[in-house]
């Protein structure tokens, strides 16, 4: 533990990091204070959901008309009015036709489709039971508000966070090198076995750094934005829906959340995504004995990844495009629709979870297999 938080005083005594985290926080506030369109409408729309209840229901029609006039609540009495339970007659089948025919030049990728889509017609039989697209959210602006919330500005959080967690690593585990210390360190009692506590320590402070943006990136949005009525809602309110290729569909979950739950379980996966970048670090840092040079092959590695799913799409190599899609970058790049079907994202049920564990499993136990190379050979 004592040698832990020498590594974490390395760290977190480097200006650099606390300058660069008070960019990405200004930064991110300057997202939430640019984004105010529908900002009075969304925060009445919670009040009355809070107030009312939140499933559109005949009393909730009821006492939202004798609520004071007023713009907001007109325009929710006509958006509730004519709500119906749009999961009582959804058929998936139709996105799995349509998925099949775009991957149809591949027999296994349409299989895949098809197993996935009809995994997902359980769904839409058990939402519609619950009532969830009755589900007042937010009213009109609720598909504006959570693609906000969700796909732009926790976006940018765990980009940033994932930035800092991995020059967080190869400073840490480059520490040696910069200051020309390393014929001390590696010579002392603990010797080699620096490097695992360096690698560990790097872990738990990319964790902490991105608590640290978490909450002073959403702390700002929750104080502008009043989701007091909405956090009991459920996110696959027919208010709430995606696109993908043009296509449009309900937001249909795996599982059943509410607003509250879905935060949490993003955040989450968040922290995760982070630790798995900062362990792809570790593996690069390990191996490459430039730290330049390391985060160099860092770069080239995560853009490499992306450049090579696009580049398997369009020669429409479609087995190969879907196992890519599990890296931890695409995973990142589809956060509007985690824990969603995904569309044309993914290949099996959850797969932003799956890709995550996976990549924390690869990149980790490519972190024992560098350490212990490298416990082998000259580090001087």
């Amino acid at each position: 533990m004592r040698q832990a938080s020498y590594e974490w005083r390395k760290l977190f005594c480097l200006p650099a990091l606390w300058a660069f985290l008070a960019l990405c926080l200004a930064f991110n506030l300057l997202l939430v204070l640019e984004h105010s369109y529908g900002r009075d409408f969304f925060c009445d729309a919670s009040k009355v959901a809070g107030d009312l209840g939140q499933q559109v229901t005949p009393s909730f029609l009821e006492g939202l008309s004798r609520r004071p006039a007023g713009e907001s609540r007109d325009i929710l009495i006509a958006s509730a009015a004519g709500l119906e339970d749009i999961f009582e007659t959804y058929d998936t089948g139709e996105l799995s036709e349509f998925y099949k025919g775009v991957v149809s030049s591949s027999p296994l990728a349409s299989r895949w489709m098809e197993w996935k889509y009809g995994l997902l017609s359980s769904r839409t039989a058990h939402l519609a039971e619950k009532d969830a697209a009755l589900t007042l959210y937010a009213g009109p602006i609720t598909h504006d508000s959570h693609q906000f919330l969700f796909s732009t500005l926790l976006r940018a959080v765990v980009a940033e966070g994932a930035m800092l967690s991995m020059l967080a690593t190869l400073y840490l585990l480059g520490y040696e090198r910069i200051f020309r210390t390393g014929g001390l360190a590696f010579t002392a009692r603990t010797g080699r076995a620096l490097r695992r506590v360096k690698v560990r320590s790097a872990l738990s402070a990319s964790v902490a750094l991105y608590a640290l943006l978490s909450i002073g990136s959403l702390g700002p949005y929750f104080a502008l934005w009043d989701y007091s009525g909405v956090w009991g809602a459920s996110v696959s309110s027919q208010f709430n829906y995606l696109t993908d290729m043009l296509y449009t569909r309900p937001f249909l979950t795996w599982a059943d959340f509410t607003v509250a739950g879905y935060l949490a379980a993003a955040l989450a996966l968040g922290a995760a995504l982070c630790a798995a970048f900062s362990l792809l670090a570790a593996v690069c840092g390990i191996l490459i004995r430039n730290t330049y040079g390391a985060a160099l092959a860092l770069i080239l590695l995560c853009a490499g990844g992306l450049s090579l799913t696009a580049l398997l799409a369009q020669v429409k190599l479609w087995p190969l495009y879907f196992l890519s899609c599990f890296q931890p970058t695409s995973v990142w790049l589809c956060m509007g629709g985690w824990f969603t079907e995904l569309g044309l994202s993914a290949a099996v049920p959850w797969q932003e979870t799956v890709g995550t564990v996976c990549s924390l499993l690869l990149a980790g136990a490519g972190t024992a297999l560098a350490l212990r190379q490298t416990n082998r050979k000259d580090l001087l």
